[in-house]
């Protein structure tokens, strides 16, 4: 999706116009209104052209006129309305005359782009509901993240759009049916810090629709596919490739980036202090997990529910360990539960966290969607600045206890720093020892005396701290339907292999090795077998090699083959996409790999789903893509000509009036018909209906007629 073409007069006019004025008479008379960028609601252009701050605040707040449905998924919709921005800071010269930032969102999912207008010179734009704004993402992957970037427009064709700041959404933690009102700060990137907030901030609303729980759930088990987004000029690539990674390329030499990623492997040892808290809870007891006890109330009578807490994992840690002691061959079975209970120790730990917007799903949550096909978990509702105390509480304690750490850590290296500068000194009083009489070399110059030797050390820092970063993020259920799978896969095998008798094969496997490959009884092998095996001709060993070679080249050319194949295709897949979408490519990571996580500030909130009741006409004229607008994915499907996948261009399943009959007003007929069949379902409906009509006719009518017959008399 492109911008309107802007031209440099135009630009000069946005900067020579006045954009507020102080109404003189009417009912706002004395107050400042603000020229509506980048134009007024086309119908009603004389009352949104100029409105006051608190208007314009008001107008962007209403729901968005018309929606751009963009994506190849069918796993669910993620529907996205930017809102507005604040603070951001002035990125274009000449401030005093009015230029300002021109800004402009970007938005990528998966194989979708998409763009909002722009507004032109403001810090703080407001983006209308009549204007570019809302979008409909159709989800593909369930650890797909949604890319915001916000940018300040360049007109000159040979500049680039400069990067504002970006913002990287975690959707896999929210829930359906709730709305969700969202506040982040913008960074200019995410893979390396420090990050300081001073590029403003961005706020939109968000909601997700999501097919079928338990089929978004299972669709995990599949590897997620590479994705790529291919745009036909530089700028838009630019704009991409900002959007997703950020204003810093990792992957070019840099001291700035081995600097960075040292400091991000150093960070990872402060998991330490969470381990040692974890442990001593552990041991001592003093961990308290929420359990819901039934209590009997004596003076109403009945039975009330109460939240106690009960130091369960000590407890679990107790007696697996007894078991484990007295009987060693549980200890497969002891492994995979570890694992399986350390990720629900952290998911539960995660769920107590103060900041509400730091939770993530629970177990029961994703079990309850395996087992039901839904959740039994409601809508996820959470009011703005909720808990600010606790979490501000809780983040000033953990900092003071890393910086405590550190404090010890860095005294504990100046001592030793100390000891090493005294050895050395007694070593200095002790003399040169070294008995070695050749002669000494001494390392020469170089035009580049680092990119040689730091440069490989950068990118095994970058591969390892990518590992590093994916495995963080399933411990802590960043990934938490991978989490919850690796979880259940362990309590699974745990299960399992409890009932395998391993020390009886264990036993067992080392008794028959030893009996029968170190018996009495391998001298008459010896004899009988060993010794009369004749010492191989040359002739033998040639055509014996000769047989291994001509093996080892079929293998050879079946490999060749296969990988030609794999390059013909990605070739063509490659060459299809620069054809339909344009020549620049650009790929869009699917797990997780960015060093920090952005979570929405305490002003953002979410309030539960309710939409109002339509009529049928209203409700399928919604579902048919009313003042929607569709643009497919840039997926493509098919061996010998690849087609981009189309998705429905309406939502009502075959055979059904329409797809939400919830939704629609009391009394309607369609609301009363809640099935979802397909042709063949429905023809087999029908069939058997008409089938157990006749039989009904065939055999009851003449029962009837029996019947009325011995009642009555002739």
């Amino acid at each position: 999706m492109t911008l309107p073409t802007i031209t440099a007069g135009a630009t000069l006019k946005s900067i020579m116009t006045m954009n507020s004025k102080k109404e003189k008479e009417g009912p706002d008379k004395g107050k400042t209104k603000y020229l509506v960028r980048p134009g007024p609601d086309p119908k009603r252009k004389e009352d949104t052209t100029w409105l006051t701050k608190e208007k314009i605040e008001e107008e962007s707040m209403r729901p968005s006129d018309n929606w751009t449905d963009i994506g190849s998924g069918t796993l669910g919709k993620i529907f996205v309305e930017i809102l507005g921005c604040d603070k951001l800071p002035n990125m274009d010269t000449g401030g005093v005359l009015g230029n300002k930032t021109d800004a402009f969102v970007s938005l990528v999912y998966e194989d979708c782009f998409a763009r909002t207008h722009e507004v032109s010179d403001c810090l703080s734009p407001r983006f209308m509901p009549w204007t570019q704004r809302a979008f409909i993402f159709n989800m593909m992957h369930t650890s797909s993240q949604l890319f915001l970037a916000v940018f300040d427009s360049d007109i000159t064709p040979l500049s680039s759009h400069d990067l504002v700041g970006r913002v990287s959404i975690n959707i896999s933690n929210f829930r359906p049916n709730s709305v969700y009102l969202l506040q982040y700060n913008l960074y200019p990137t995410a893979k390396l810090g420090p990050r300081e907030a001073k590029f403003g901030t961005i706020k939109l609303r968000l909601r997700m629709e999501l097919e079928d729980e338990r089929s978004l759930l299972l669709s995990n088990f599949q590897l997620p596919q590479s994705v790529y987004v291919n745009v036909e000029s530089k700028k838009d690539f630019e704009v991409i490739q900002e959007t997703v990674e950020g204003g810093v390329d990792t992957k070019k030499y840099s001291l700035g980036t081995i600097k960075a990623y040292t400091d991000e492997m150093m960070a990872y040892l402060t998991i330490y202090y969470a381990l040692e808290d974890v442990f001593i809870s552990l041991v001592l007891w003093r961990g308290y997990s929420i359990i819901t006890l039934p209590m009997p109330s004596y003076s109403t009578r009945s039975i009330k529910w109460i939240d106690a807490g009960f130091p369960l994992h000590s407890l679990v840690a107790f007696i697996c360990c007894v078991c484990l002691v007295e009987n060693p061959d549980f200890l497969p079975s002891f492994f995979f539960g570890c694992i399986g209970w350390l990720l629900l120790a952290t998911v539960e730990r995660r769920a107590r966290n103060p900041n509400p917007w730091n939770r993530s799903k629970s177990f029961s949550h994703f079990l309850s969607s395996l087992v039901l096909g839904k959740t039994i978990m409601g809508p996820q509702l959470i009011e703005a600045h909720e808990n600010v105390d606790g979490v501000v509480e809780s983040e000033t304690f953990w900092d003071k206890r890393v910086r405590d750490m550190e404090e010890r850590a860095n005294k504990r290296a100046e001592e030793y720093a100390e000891e090493q500068e005294q050895y050395m000194k007694d070593l200095k009083e002790i003399g040169d020892t070294n008995e070695d009489l050749s002669a000494q070399t001494v390392g020469g110059y170089s035009l580049d005396p680092t990119r040689a030797y730091l440069f490989p050390i950068q990118q095994y820092l970058r591969v390892a701290c990518f590992c590093l970063r994916i495995s963080k993020n399933i411990l802590v259920w960043e990934e938490c339907y991978l989490s919850f799978w690796i979880a259940t896969i362990c309590f699974v095998l745990s299960v399992v292999v409890f009932f395998v008798p391993w020390g009886f094969l264990i036993k067992w496997t080392l008794r028959i090795i030893v009996w029968v490959s170190l018996g009495p009884w391998m001298k008459l092998a010896d004899i009988y077998y060993f010794s009369r095996l004749k010492e191989e001709t040359d002739e033998q060993k040639q055509e014996r090699m000769g047989q291994l070679q001509l093996e080892r080249q079929k293998r050879l050319e079946k490999q060749k083959l296969d990988a030609q194949i794999a390059r013909e295709k990605a070739s063509k897949l490659r060459d299809f996409k620069q054809y339909m979408f344009g020549e620049r490519i650009c790929k869009v990571n699917i797990l997780k790999n960015d060093r920090y996580y952005d979570l929405p500030l305490p002003s953002s909130s979410s309030t539960l789903y309710n939409p109002k009741s339509k009529s049928l006409g209203e409700l399928a004229m919604q579902e048919a893509g009313y003042h929607r607008s569709r643009v497919n994915g840039q997926q493509l499907v098919g061996e010998m000509i690849p087609v981009i996948y189309e998705t429905p261009t309406t939502e009502a399943p075959t055979g059904k009036p329409t797809k939400k009959t919830d939704l629609l007003e009391k009394g309607c007929s369609a609301a009363f018909y809640d099935g979802n069949d397909s042709y063949s379902a429905a023809a087999i409906k029908v069939g058997s209906i008409l089938v157990g009509a006749g039989a009904i006719t065939w055999f009851g009518v003449p029962l009837f007629v029996y019947l009325v017959r011995l009642v009555l008399p002739e």
